[in-house]
């Protein structure tokens, strides 16, 4: 057609249809290292290379190709885009049993600065754009990477060296389906707030009962963090009630219904005759 670019414009009787070559759904691979910021230079560099090696590595012994995946690497992250196909149940079932593997042998004789992967995997809409890649399957399986549910169980998690979340489209189709050895219950289910992204996901750390993992009490704020109640505009603090000589007003709130016919209400404190 002679396309001057790699996007090209149709008209038809409903309107004007705008079209890219490369549109499509794909699964989209996204993993980062733990502890990157906080090693020198020389430490970062070799962190890159061990985990472009041990990612290929880990493919390969899947039975995986990676020279047909579109790649893109920024510090100790990698995004990948896989086409979809038979080889999706391998990657989201085999591929991380071999890079969990490999992470242990790697770690195996280090007691200190262990490489510690966090994944997530989704399929959705990817394509090459000109600083990357664009689509919403980027932006849900960047939100997943960076969940609080997946970073916190990696924190709590201190002997496992992956954790790694999967999409409920991922988990729906995949492995719920019966198209991989993990079973349902190999998975928690865990809710994603990530900026504008809203789901469910699912949550595994290989090696670990992700069910005892206590994520809820890992990321609320204890309650001596929790700031005073604001007492009504006009209603008197309990100290004021306290230093006036009376008993301080006690307040009772009713969410539903409740059964009033022999209640006693408009006494503030003490004895009353």
């Amino acid at each position: 057609m002679g396309e001057q670019n790699s996007c090209a414009r149709f008209t038809g009787e409903v309107g004007t249809l705008q079209h890219h070559e490369d549109f499509g759904r794909r699964l989209c691979v996204s993993v980062d290292a733990e502890g990157y910021g906080q090693r020198d230079d020389r430490a970062q560099y070799d962190m890159q290379r061990t985990l472009v090696q041990i990612l290929d590595t880990a493919a390969a012994r899947a039975g995986l190709d990676r020279t047909t995946w579109r790649r893109q690497g920024v510090g100790d992250e990698e995004l990948s885009l896989v086409p979809l196909g038979p080889d999706e149940p391998r990657l989201v079932d085999e591929f991380p049993r071999q890079l969990d593997a490999e992470l242990a042998r790697f770690n195996r004789s280090r007691s200190e600065e262990r490489l510690r992967l966090r994944m997530a995997l989704h399929v959705g809409v990817a394509y090459p754009a000109d600083n990357g890649y664009a689509g919403q399957g980027i932006v849900a399986v960047s939100r997943l990477l960076n969940a609080t549910p997946l970073r916190q169980a990696l924190k709590l998690a201190t002997s496992a060296n992956l954790a790694w979340l999967v999409s409920e489209v991922v988990f729906t189709d995949v492995i719920r389906q019966g198209h991989t050895t993990l079973g349902t219950n190999d998975f928690r289910q865990v809710e994603i707030t990530e900026k504008e992204y809203r789901g469910v996901a699912w949550l595994r750390v290989p090696g670990v009962d992700v069910h005892r993992l206590d994520l809820v009490s890992a990321t609320a704020s204890p309650a001596s963090e929790q700031p005073p109640a604001t007492p009504r505009s006009g209603a008197p603090t309990p100290e004021a009630e306290t230093r006036s000589g009376r008993a301080p007003l006690v307040t009772n709130i009713f969410n539903h219904e409740v059964d009033a016919t022999h209640g006693t209400f408009g006494i503030s404190g003490g004895v009353h005759g």
